[in-house]
């Protein structure tokens, strides 16, 4: 009897049977989806930093934009602009458009479908301004901000706003 198992050793005939190998390919299917679906929130909070961040950089192009030119961007127009006194929103292209006499690149939603949007509203005259992005999370640390130029801009139950304003 031990011989026949000697031999059989012998032979080459070594490998894993098709339970293992299905047990295998499911176990790593199983941790592969764990990462995956983790990753992803992470990715969301990373945008949202991001948007974050973008808007904060843009307050510094108008501030610029403010003290070479004595008012906030209005409807695009560079300095020498018209200046409505009504409160307007302005599409992000044109702000693009204005802030390009202070500098090159004007930050842009990391995303890019239109799902996730920056917009930019003026007022008074082009004294004032409000900068607001679509978060893809919510974010409690927000709720709290003792940033006063930080504003709860949540216009419905059902999105997630970060603001800033002059």
């Amino acid at each position: 009897m031990t011989r026949k198992l000697n031999q059989f050793n012998k032979s080459g005939n070594h490998g894993f049977t098709l339970i293992e190998m299905l047990i295998v390919i499911a176990v790593i299917a199983i941790l592969a989806g764990v990462v995956l679906t983790g990753v992803s929130g992470f990715q969301a909070s990373a945008r949202d930093t991001r948007r974050i961040g973008d808007l904060r950089t843009t307050q510094n192009y108008l501030e610029l934009f403010f003290n070479k030119c004595g008012h906030y961007p209005v409807d695009g127009t560079t300095c020498g602009g018209a200046i409505s006194t009504e409160k307007n929103s302005v599409a992000w292209s044109e702000i693009e458009t204005a802030l390009k006499t202070v500098t090159s690149q004007v930050p842009t939603d990391p995303v890019g479908n239109g799902a996730y949007i920056y917009e930019y509203g003026y007022w008074d005259n082009g004294l004032g301004y409000e900068l607001q992005a679509t978060l893809e999370r919510d974010n409690s640390i927000l709720d709290n901000d003792i940033n006063p130029k930080v504003l709860s801009c949540n216009e419905s139950e059902t999105t997630r706003e970060f603001c800033v304003q002059s």
